[in-house]
């Protein structure tokens, strides 16, 4: 968001200002007084600081309506206000008010900042689907103000944009090909996403698959060098295939209550945890499904959280030794990943506001990683840079080839790929399938998985 922005609106001094534990409130007129909102919170709610150093009211209007109407989370707030505050600082650069709407269209405000991204684009200062992602999103401001009347007639004599309908094809979760009618705009930024090749995977990114070999020079400088809480958070993400977020908002009390009120599968010797949904382990989307966790994981696991070294960082911890605390914390007592159920928990005011409260997503675990690849390049290890999500992909490669080996019928296998990979698309298994049919690695290709990708190719 920062420093390409400020340094190419040079003019400009806005930036963005966060109101930690924001809780709105609503003027009630039989009290004559201002009331809390109930269950409206906001850790880090965002505020627009325009160079003359007054707020922009009218962002702040926009980041209300998303808290409260439609309930979006601190992150999408936070990226929401990333996008406008761009919009704000092109503003005060060119000198144009919002509401500059000439007759001419390429004059006009909206018209103008579309090519600036594009100009921006060229110049390798953002990226394409960056550029769309900020368009469409000052072109949901523009609705917002619009629908809530804050123009008025005669300022809105020209639009800010063109509506277009048009029809886009989709996928459906069983792989189904079907049409869907989508609202888009005359100054929609195009691009042609980068093709994808045989040696990643398309998967909430482009993961890299670690191969066999690269598995066992990680796994042995994992154990060397790790601290026994990332070991696990690894082990975590390579023998599940759970997400970051997943893995770092387990609870002590759910690894507890596997161990006494659960058997291991007979088939598998593995635990399932229900994640997602209604749970309180956070996944992508709140996307519901079983995970199933390796017995000797989670007897791992539930070591560590006997330990001296958990018992340490969780007193320092919000929840303290408790079995309502997470399993990870770091060596200050920090989580990992901050929860949405602590969030709630701080909205109900569970705890005192002298505690200080900040948002983690993970990037301990992140740091951790690059520190011991660092480790690895500098004693010339062959192996390549990876993230925390490479070693997901890396259990879907593992789990894939393994299935294959026992089940003939690829029917059966695709279901269960999806299933333990808590894939809502089966497009998505399938580019685990087109990584392995395609990778350098397998001189020799199963038919199976051709076959996979034959029946599929039409349609992505």
């Amino acid at each position: 968001m920062g420093s390409k922005s400020e340094s190419y609106f040079s003019k400009s001094k806005a930036h963005i200002n966060f109101i930690t534990e924001y809780r709105p409130t609503y003027f009630n007129s039989a009290s004559d007084s201002f009331d809390q909102m109930e269950s409206i919170y906001c850790p880090r709610f965002p505020s627009l600081i325009k160079s003359d150093n007054t707020v922009w009211h009218l962002a702040s209007a926009y980041f209300n309506h998303l808290l409260i109407d439609q309930r979006k989370s601190t992150a999408l707030l936070e990226s929401v206000a990333s996008d406008l505050i761009d919009f704000l600082r092109f503003l005060e650069n060119t000198e144009l008010d919002i509401l500059y709407l000439p007759p001419k269209p390429e004059k006009r405000v909206t018209y103008q900042f579309h090519t600036s991204l594009l100009q921006r684009i060229r110049l390798g200062l953002i990226s394409p689907s960056t550029a769309r992602q900020r368009m469409n999103r000052i072109l949901r401001f523009y609705d917002f103000l619009i629908s809530e009347n804050v123009f008025t007639p005669e300022e809105l004599k020209n639009r800010p944009y063109e509506k277009i309908r048009t029809y886009v094809s989709c996928i459906s979760a069983t792989g189904d090909v079907y049409k869907k009618q989508v609202d888009t705009s005359n100054l929609k930024i195009r691009h042609s996403p980068r093709p994808s090749y045989g040696d990643e995977i398309i998967d909430g990114g482009r993961l890299h698959p670690l191969s066999m070999i690269e598995q066992q020079i990680f796994l042995k400088y994992l154990e060397q060098y790790g601290s026994r809480d990332f070991q696990l958070i690894c082990y975590m993400a390579l023998y599940t295939g759970a997400r970051l977020q997943s893995i770092c908002t387990l609870r002590a009390f759910h690894i507890k209550e596997l161990l006494t009120k659960q058997m291991p599968n007979s088939v598998d010797d593995t635990y399932s945890i229900r994640i997602g949904g209604k749970s309180i382990i956070d996944t992508k989307g709140g996307y519901e499904h079983n995970l199933k966790v390796p017995a000797w994981l989670i007897q791992d696991i539930d070591q560590y959280l006997s330990s001296e070294s958990w018992k340490q960082r969780a007193s320092q911890s919000l929840y303290k030794v408790e079995d309502e605390n997470y399993v990870f914390l770091t060596k200050h007592g920090n989580p990992y990943y901050t929860s949405i159920k602590e969030i709630e928990n701080r909205n109900l005011q569970l705890f005192s506001k002298e505690i200080k409260f900040s948002i983690h997503r993970g990037n301990a675990a992140r740091q951790a990683l690059t520190k011991l690849i660092n480790l690895m390049h500098k004693n010339k290890e062959d192996i390549k840079t990876f993230t925390l999500h490479d070693l997901r992909a890396t259990f879907g490669v593992n789990l894939l080839l393994s299935a294959s080996k026992h089940v003939n019928d690829i029917d059966k296998i695709l279901p269960y790929i999806q299933s333990r990979m808590g894939h809502r698309n089966i497009m998505s298994t399938i580019h685990y399938v087109r990584y392995i049919a395609y990778s350098k690695s397998n001189a020799e290709v199963d038919k199976k998985f051709e076959e996979i990708l034959f029946d599929y190719q039409g349609i992505n």
